[in-house]
């Protein structure tokens, strides 16, 4: 009897320790992500990058930067947990990452002539880059750039962001949710509406008429190949009727096979290339308030819509240069139906005043008037060209004289849409300070490619 009461008590005790060790487990993992809810639980970008899965330097790179240090290992920031960056809801860019030693951190910052501030648990300091830091004993904030000006607005901010419980950081976001199930060293979850104003269109085509760019979410890893920075993912929605049809959508997309991958001039500011049956490509359009809103221009004098039905095969949108006054628009795409010829001399009739359209070979016609000109037409082989002058038109459906490189060339064959981004010719103060981000991360990077 009293063996069997020694081996029960064992056996309760036992399970307590075990109990003890669980909880002190789950504690410390909490108390290690809870630098994570300085990042606002409304935030509509978040990129981690895994320093323990990275290869390379770049998660080191981008703080040594902001910081203005040389060795990161003295800085009292660990390197071992998770950094993010993110787009607040005002907008505003930010890193966050996990403080190993505050007072590490304050004596560095002073090594570099930077004094820091104390406000209440916090202190904070305007570095030469005009990025603001913030810290506690668990969270440090890089955020900017700032005008020294709005830096006491900007450090009453961050002072909320630094005392947010846990129901108010990005941990008891669905955002938080998706990114923290895509894994790898490096992913992004962002609302659409998040990104430069130029990829809005592309990124919601799908979605129906009424959805927001901020309903439509990207969910992808990324990757650094070949000098391109490579985002691998697909759009979806927290609300399932939005969800449902843009997953719907991307059944119409079929393999890249890459008949127009070096139609793309190093120097174009984008291009889109997708495999399709133009008659259901035509239908997503149609739906899609910013892409109605850029054929607006020509679509009033030529039907467009009817033209595009006509596609079946590769299909390439190229945009040469950003204008914010004039139609810029090369596409390139296999076309075995053409239908659209018969009407023509009907378009001629019934063109806007303003506008003229006229003849520069067989089945070749141009558009122009005071804001636009667009030259198109089929070749005798079945390919659909187009451009903003005869010569451009010609070259659409040819490799370009410096094309993208081969090894995006080859990238995008066998996916079912890329969008390729040239940073350096994007215009916009947003496209200019996410350039500023990935540079310090990836190196000289230049050219970014979704791919879905």
């Amino acid at each position: 009897m009293k063996a069997k009461k020694r081996i029960v008590r064992r056996l309760i005790l036992n399970m307590t320790m075990a109990f003890g060790l669980l909880s002190l487990l789950v504690l410390s993992a909490c108390s290690d992500s809870g630098y994570m809810d300085a990042i606002p639980k409304e935030s509509t970008l978040v990129l981690s990058m895994d320093p323990v899965e990275m290869s390379g330097t770049g998660n080191q790179t981008v703080l040594k930067t902001l910081l203005h240090v040389k060795n990161i290992d003295e800085t009292g920031l660990d390197l071992s947990s998770k950094v993010f960056f993110f787009e607040d809801p005002q907008g505003n860019l930010g890193f966050c990452a996990h403080v190993d030693d505050g007072d590490k951190l304050a004596d560095q910052l002073k090594k570099i002539g930077v004094q820091p501030e104390k406000k209440r648990d916090n202190q904070f300091a305007l570095l030469p880059n005009n990025w603001l830091i913030g810290w506690s004993d668990q969270s440090a904030l890089l955020m900017g750039p700032v005008i020294p000006t709005a830096a006491p607005e900007m450090m009453q901010l961050m002072g909320r962001y630094l005392k947010a419980e846990e129901d108010e950081g990005i941990r008891a976001s669905q955002l938080f949710e998706k990114l923290d199930s895509i894994g790898g060293a490096m992913a992004l979850v962002g609302q659409v509406a998040a990104l430069p104003q130029q990829l809005v269109a592309p990124l919601t085509l799908g979605a129906p008429k009424d959805a927001a760019p901020s309903d439509i979410y990207l969910a992808a890893q990324l990757k650094k190949k070949d000098g391109v920075l490579w985002i691998d993912g697909t759009t979806f929605s927290f609300k399932k009727r939005i969800d449902k049809a843009l997953q719907n959508a991307k059944k119409i997309y079929r393999p890249i096979k890459g008949d127009y991958a070096a139609t793309m001039s190093d120097s174009d500011v984008m291009g889109m290339f997708m495999n399709v049956d133009g008659r259901q490509l035509i239908r997503q359009m149609q739906q899609n308030p910013a892409l109605t809103a850029m054929l607006a221009a020509i679509n009033g004098a030529i039907d467009l819509d009817n033209i595009i039905r006509g596609i079946d095969g590769d299909l390439a949108i190229i945009t040469p240069q950003m204008a914010e006054n004039r139609f810029q628009m090369q596409m390139a795409a296999r076309m075995p139906r053409t239908p659209w010829l018969a009407d023509v001399d009907y378009w001629k009739q019934s063109v806007p005043a303003g506008g003229r359209i006229g003849d520069w070979g067989k089945n070749c016609y141009y558009y122009t008037s005071d804001k636009t000109s667009y030259y198109f037409g089929v070749t005798a082989d079945g390919q659909y060209m187009s451009g903003s002058s005869e010569k451009a038109a010609l070259a659409s459906i040819h490799p370009a004289k410096k094309p993208v490189s081969k090894g995006l060339m080859n990238g995008i064959k066998g996916r079912h849409s890329a969008l390729v981004i040239n940073m350096n010719a994007f215009g916009g103060d947003k496209a200019a300070a996410v350039t500023g981000m990935l540079r310090p991360m990836f190196g000289n990077v230049t050219t970014l490619v979704i791919c879905q």
